[in-house]
């Protein structure tokens, strides 16, 4: 009876092990712009797969690029990993551009899908400016090493950075960038061995998903006009305070996009100048139009170049043509309303009195009563004013209208 509780204790401690061994694949799905959100992100699927003894990692990418100091640091999270990293640029139309293609090349393993590309990692100030010959230098040798060091073609990875080279799925394959060309995730595993495995999907927080909402190209473009007009509109009608409020919130939601995307801030000048333009010329010089044109002139400029020209993080030309169209439409309204509203004669105050034709009540030498409108008023004249004569008012000193003669 002993001898069986031994047995039976061998054979459980020979179990274990196998009844411990990871049966899971954690799974991260890696969109837009390469952030330091994303960056935040992708540790914490590492960590948990290091933590829970996980197979391996599989990454789904899908970026236009994003941050060199993101990207930077994911790489040597990769690098650092215990567990195998898979990065498959998925799904079909996907792309792993400028700093994607980084993640790609430190990737243990890497596949694409069908109809997706990767390259075009020439790098970039975030004015959009070209950068040194030895800041390119630099992140060639450093594509160059992260090839060798995953046995692919360093030459190719090199050319990525300084001939922004963009191959297609198939290229890639063919120039020994990736291992193989899938159409699933699943499939990609079983490609590597990996059959039977669940994939546990690790999502974004609700933290992480809206600060990364707000680092869409477009949004923080249409945040920063409509922060900019309601600031407008909260100083040109001063206690309003809701278009202050919301578009200060707004505003400053912009500006945290634009630190981290790659911002052409000569852009954000020429738009700010756009609504100066506008501005100017509806409540100082109302009527004039000019500065009407060269406000337009400056947003569109200015909503084109917001960010580098270079890479794929740019605002859609659709949202910039709907957003300056209406913003020139309303201010050329206003300005129409205005240029009309000065030319109308005056209906009420002083303005509105001068020039009318009154009758004198009395005879006037050279004050007494004239009538006007109905209502009786003290007058004063420098030319003798017989009664019942009229009288045409020429200005008006406190409460005594100064009135003339009116001639035939």
């Amino acid at each position: 009876m002993k001898s069986l509780w031994v047995i039976t204790f061998v054979v459980i401690c020979a179990i274990i092990p196998f009844l411990c061994e990871a049966q899971e694949v954690l799974g991260g799905r890696i969109t837009g712009i390469i952030t330091p959100v994303v960056e935040e992100f992708i540790n914490r699927v590492l960590e948990r797969a290091e933590d829970e003894g996980a197979q391996s990692v599989l990454f789904l990418l899908d970026t236009p690029g994003g941050l060199a100091e993101s990207m930077r640091s994911i790489v040597q999270k990769i690098l650092r990993s215990s567990v195998p990293v898979i990065v498959y640029v998925y799904p079909q139309g996907a792309r792993a551009a400028s700093a994607g293609s980084f993640l790609v090349l430190a990737a243990h393993h890497a596949f694409m899908s069908p109809n997706t590309t990767i390259g075009a990692a020439h790098p970039v100030t975030v004015e959009g400016q070209a950068v040194s010959e030895k800041v390119v230098s630099d992140m060639a040798s450093f594509a160059r090493s992260l090839a060798a060091s995953r046995n692919r073609n360093p030459e190719v990875a090199e050319k990525m950075v300084r001939e922004s080279l963009s191959l297609t799925e198939r290229e890639a394959l063919k120039e020994g960038l990736i291992e193989g060309i899938c159409t699933s995730p699943e499939e990609v595993l079983s490609k590597l061995g990996v059959s039977n495995v669940p994939i546990v999907w690790m999502e974004m927080s609700g933290k992480e998903r809206f600060l990364q909402f707000l680092v869409n190209p477009n949004l923080a473009y249409i945040f920063l006009v409509l922060g900019v007009l309601g600031l407008i509109f909260e100083l040109s009608n001063p206690g309003v305070i809701v278009p202050g409020v919301f578009g200060s919130i707004l505003l400053l939601l912009s500006l945290y996009a634009f630190s981290l995307l790659p911002t052409n801030w000569s852009g954000i000048v020429l738009l700010l100048l756009g609504f100066l333009f506008l501005v100017l010329d509806l409540f100082v010089t109302p009527g004039i139009g000019v500065l009407t044109a060269g406000g337009a002139i400056a947003l569109l400029l200015g909503s084109v170049m917001v960010f580098t020209p270079r890479g794929a993080i740019r605002v859609s030309l659709g949202v910039i043509l709907a957003v300056v169209g209406s913003v020139v439409a309303f201010f050329a309204f206003a300005l129409a309303m205005a240029f009309r509203a000065h030319r109308r004669k005056a209906t009420t105050g002083l303005e509105s009195i001068v020039g009318k034709v009154g009758v004198a009540r009395e005879n006037l030498s050279p004050e007494g009563f004239v009538v006007v409108d109905g209502e009786l008023w003290w007058a004063r004249t420098q030319n003798p004013v017989c009664k019942g004569e009229k009288v045409v008012i020429i200005k008006k000193e406190g409460a005594t209208l100064i009135v003339d003669k009116k001639e035939g």
